[in-house]
């Protein structure tokens, strides 16, 4: 019978901590799900999780047999620094996450072993072969596992904080094609939907009543979703989720996500322009049915926050006047932009590579916040100012009328004490954000 072992997972810091709006609240105070999820199949095996947004990796990793590291492509150059600093000090470095499945033979240059694709079926395996000196310098998921045997994450193990809100996970994987999101070039891309009674139950046990789910793409089957919303609607939690645009005619859904707690929608718009959409293989966006869906969510008293992207080839710079105008017509309550970016190791990434528009390989900024390609129709300068010109411009015209109007539409819904904080710290975040202040 294999020994126990002293297990020891990290998420890194990156420079971009504080500076994106995605969620709108301070990133450091939200656990870090994906390692709980490894802890969560290390079987019996003693785990300690270390997020490296509030607190520092022990100087002292004697006591640890093996680290992994949760790696992002923003997140891969401090990984790789932590890794070839461990490695001085003679230990086994695993890597996983989304940079190691696009990027394997990079990442092997710095880890002994990766894992590419779901924990739940290699990382086992992993560590069996690992306690008995057999460790394989790759672990391929066999995409096998299905939604229902994803365990419930060991929240158990995060850093005890007060936190605003509580990170939850039901499903993984989107069927739909866009060709800048990077579960087009993995192999567990796969739409996989976790058992509700389990889930009922997890969220049942999180102490914090604001939750913002993190699947890719819940609503890929509208049966489920409807079963888990209308399962957890006891439980009273507020919560939020991001969305895809093509739920604009389910009144049946959306009725089911106001009555279970859903106060706020990310919805990917992501382009004013039809002809990005179908460039894009965006087949599930129409800008002509955006009217529709916001004024549905807006009916069942569901703050909708639009997120775009920037970049496009079919983009100029009157995108950016187009965007404005487009946020003021739907009546927007919150918006998010990005820079398009294209994710290393991808089929995306090398269309941009031959046509010479790749402005660098900083991974490190490869985080959406910042221009990495240059545009076709604009300068990489005037992409840059045009979004930071109209992030200034709504915020000190648009936004802030905004709140009032939010806290209107709560008239019909009773507000406790987390997520009023959350919607008030949605408000506060937008005033420091450094975007804001530039």
């Amino acid at each position: 019978m294999a020994k126990n072992i002293n297990i020891l997972l990290i998420q890194p810091r990156w420079p971009g901590l504080f500076y994106r709006r995605k969620i709108k609240v301070n990133e450091q105070k939200i656990h870090p799900l994906s390692l709980a999820a490894v802890a969560a199949s290390s079987g019996n095996h003693n785990v300690r999780i270390v997020d490296e947004a509030i607190e520092n990796i022990p100087t002292d990793v004697s006591s640890y047999d093996i680290i992994g590291i949760s790696v992002n492509t923003f997140t891969s150059p401090r990984a790789y620094k932590l890794a070839d600093n461990l490695h001085d000090k003679k230990k086994t470095v695993v890597f996983g996450g989304t940079h190691t499945a696009l990027m394997p033979a990079e990442c092997l240059e710095h880890a002994d072993s990766i894992v590419v694709g779901d924990a739940e079926d290699t990382w086992p395996v992993l560590l069996e072969d690992f306690t008995s000196n057999g460790l394989k310098p790759k672990y391929l998921s066999a995409n096998q596992v299905s939604g229902r045997s994803i365990p419930s994450p060991r929240r158990d193990l995060f850093k005890k904080m007060k936190r605003v809100a509580a990170y939850c996970q039901v499903s993984r994987g989107c069927v739909n094609q866009c060709m800048f999101c990077y579960l087009q070039y993995v192999p567990y891309k796969t739409f996989r939907a976790r058992d509700i009674e389990e889930v009922y139950y997890e969220l049942r046990s999180i102490n914090e009543d604001v939750i913002l789910f993190v699947d890719d793409n819940l609503f890929c089957d509208h049966d489920y979703a409807i079963e888990f919303f209308k399962k957890i609607i006891p439980l009273n939690k507020k919560w939020w989720i991001q969305a895809p645009t093509d739920i604009y005619e389910d009144e049946e859904l959306i009725s089911v996500l106001s009555a279970s707690g859903c106060f706020s929608l990310s919805v990917g718009f992501q382009t004013a322009n039809n002809s990005n959409n179908k460039d894009a293989l965006m087949q599930q966006n129409n800008v002509n049915n955006y009217k529709k869906l916001v004024e549905l969510l807006h009916k069942f008293e569901i703050l909708v926050d639009g997120t775009f992207i920037f970049g496009f080839d079919g983009d100029s710079k009157n995108v950016f006047g187009d965007t404005e105008n487009l946020i003021r017509y739907l009546g927007l309550d919150t918006y998010t932009f990005y820079f398009l970016t294209p994710y290393p190791g991808t089929k995306y990434y090398r269309h941009f590579l031959n046509e010479g528009r790749i402005l660098h390989e900083d991974w490190a900024i490869f985080d959406w916040d910042h221009v990495v390609i240059k545009p076709k129709n604009m300068t990489e300068n005037e992409l840059l100012e045009g979004v930071e010109e109209l992030y200034k411009k709504l915020d000190k015209t648009y936004f802030s009328k905004n709140l009032i109007r939010n806290i209107r539409r709560y008239k019909n819904k009773v507000l406790s004490k987390d997520l009023l904080s959350f919607l008030l710290s949605l408000g506060w975040n937008y005033r420091i954000s450094r975007v804001s202040r530039l």
